[in-house]
């Protein structure tokens, strides 16, 4: 002999069945960034890197190196 509550219905669309089914859902849509950190990173590192190849940094370079 058991108490039971109510007819059996689900609970939809609360932090708190979302939490005991083990799945909590949110509407945030990540980005690539967010997903993929290290892929990223090594990504713009390959982009920047491109950009330092010109030559017009030489003339910045040196103009740093004056400073010091």
């Amino acid at each position: 002999m058991g108490i039971q509550i109510g007819d059996g219905n689900k609970i939809k669309n609360s932090n708190i069945a979302e939490n005991i089914n083990g799945a909590l859902i949110t509407d945030e849509k990540k980005r690539f960034y967010d997903k993929h950190p290290w892929i990223a990173g090594i990504i713009i590192s390959v982009i920047v890197a491109f950009i330092f190849l010109f030559s017009f940094w030489e003339k910045i370079i040196v103009l740093i190196e004056r400073c010091f």
